[in-house]
């Protein structure tokens, strides 16, 4: 059985918001997908890669979700290899999405992707760039600041690493920044407003830790953790300049799994503190997507302990 590590727990403070209600909303067409990515372009959200139902299968479709009509529109497949747990980020109009792995690519070795690709909406086409120059590429996380994007702690079918670099579109090359300060580890979350940068929880075991990243030093500092005992392939996202992680697994060991989770934390940046804000009605998953577009968070598909799942909500804070 694998070891895991219980980090400690606290309670969440007494929120001064109500529950949070969500509204269900179209499903994408098919069986839906786990392990995906999003990005938001125009006010429409994006949804590729990722898998269905069986766990050797990833895919290549793109997906437009169109929040005025509720709908979905397929646009131009992804031309890399089909992956898992990819990466993404938006700069300047444009969509860069790439890394990931997919299992069982020979008897022995998963495939560690390095490849990294722009898709712009206008024309609705992929172009190849830089490909990213380590190999922890499985789950990690990524942003944009200042005009660059930032990924980094990824698995690399060895041992989980805490590197962090730094893409320029401009100049289609990678910058190496310091290593994360604290545990190497994959699945990870992490959101932005724009400003300020917040990262925690993911596997190495269950980690419930939560940090600012200081993009312009290059710095991190610890932050309160969240109020549980830890979780793995979760989703964040800011909303109107609130911060918000939901879903994802308690991971238990080879034996038992843990157990899959529901709920929705924010987490107030201000007073340095958690509340919880209620449960997406949907139920517990893990490997899920969420975006948001013009106020609203939308988080949906992802897997349960029964298989994929296909339904998809929104909420305002």
């Amino acid at each position: 059985m694998s070891a895991f590590l219980l980090l400690g727990c606290n309670e969440p403070a007494d929120s001064p918001y109500p529950t949070i209600s969500f509204e269900k909303k179209a499903s994408m067409p098919g069986a839906g997908r786990a392990s995906a990515v999003t990005f938001v372009i125009d006010g429409k959200g994006y949804v590729t890669l990722g898998r269905n139902g069986n766990a050797t299968d990833s895919l290549k479709e793109c997906w437009q979700y169109d929040p005025a009509a509720d709908s979905w529109t397929q646009k131009t497949t992804f031309p890399g290899r089909a992956r898992v747990k990819a990466t993404a980020a938006v700069m300047a109009g444009k969509a860069y999405v790439g890394l990931g792995y997919r299992p069982y690519v020979s008897t022995y070795v998963n495939g560690n992707y390095k490849d990294f690709w722009m898709y712009d909406p206008a024309l609705n086409t992929w172009t190849q760039k830089a490909d990213f120059p380590s190999l922890a590429t499985d789950a990690c996380v990524s942003f944009v600041m200042d005009n660059c994007i930032y990924v980094g702690e990824g698995f690399n079918d060895t041992g989980f690493t805490n590197e962090f670099w730094k893409y320029d579109p401009q100049q289609d090359a990678w910058t190496q920044l310091k290593d994360f300060p604290d545990y190497a580890r994959a699945g990870a979350v992490l959101c932005t407003d724009g400003t300020r940068v917040f990262f925690g929880t993911g596997f190495r075991w269950n980690f419930n830790d939560w940090w600012e990243y200081f993009p312009k030093t290059d710095r991190w500092e610890k932050r309160k953790s969240m109020p549980d005992n830890g979780r793995v392939n979760a989703v964040s996202l800011s909303v109107a300049g609130r911060f918000f992680v939901s879903t994802g697994r308690h991971f238990a060991g080879d034996l038992t799994g843990g157990r899959v989770l529901s709920d929705i934390m924010e987490y107030d940046a201000i007073r340095n503190v958690w509340y919880k804000r209620g449960n997406i009605p949907g139920g517990g998953r893990e490997n899920a997507i969420a975006f948001v577009i013009n106020g609203k968070g939308y988080i949906g598909f992802g897997e349960d302990d029964k298989g994929v799942l296909n339904d998809f909500w929104s909420f305002k804070p």
